[in-house]
């Protein structure tokens, strides 16, 4: 059997136990063999959850396809936490711009019933270690119907000097414990356009 598993793209790149690996399932992972050392890449909703909530803050990002116009991440929640941080730390590499251009981002909810999606909203901060966070959208994460004027669409804000991560805040009627709750494995998809093109899916 292979040697080392580790979580690629939405989990960061972090090592797993061939256990992890056989509790998702076959359905929820995509997988290749480094031949050179060994290593199975794996990227999964249900490994990634797992793996991010035993890591410890300010390691592994949530990392996305690309760090170009275009990338897409798979953002697992987190419970409510005592700081209203609900998902782990994201990769605030596609955010950056240059000069008189503007980064996008397009949200859809996964594995999130539909009855509960209205109830919902996320605001996004940067996550500035020994400093304020401070907040990269004009207007919450949401389906319109809780939060600050939600879309599913918003123009980010780049990144500054000694931002580490990008996280959601947890701004909806529905909080993170219930939603998890009654949503096991509810997640949050971030897709990269240079412009706004409104609602994926």
């Amino acid at each position: 059997m292979f040697k080392h598993f580790r979580a690629l793209g939405i989990a960061g790149l972090t090592t797993l136990s061939a256990s992890q690996l056989a509790l998702a399932g076959p359905d929820s992972v995509l997988w290749s063999q480094n031949k050179e050392n060994t290593e199975v890449i794996v990227s999964g909703i249900k490994v990634a959850a797992r793996t991010i909530s035993r890591l410890n803050q300010h390691l592994p990002l949530v990392r996305f396809t690309s760090n170009e116009t275009g990338g897409t991440a798979l953002v697992p929640l987190w419970p409510y936490a005592a700081d209203d941080r609900c998902s782990p730390d994201f990769d605030p590499a596609p955010f950056h711009a240059g000069k008189g251009n503007e980064v996008w981002a397009n949200f859809e909810f996964v594995n999130i019933d539909e009855n509960d999606r209205d109830l919902l909203a996320f605001a996004i901060k940067a996550d500035k270690p020994g400093r304020k966070d401070r907040f990269r959208v004009d207007h919450d994460i949401g389906c319109g119907h809780s939060g600050n004027e939600p879309a599913l669409c918003a123009m980010i804000s780049p990144p500054t000097e000694g931002d580490y991560g990008y996280y959601f805040l947890d701004r909806g009627m529905l909080k993170t414990d219930e939603l998890l709750h009654r949503n096991p494995g509810a997640a949050i998809k971030m897709t990269i356009s240079s412009h706004a093109r409104g609602p994926v899916g």
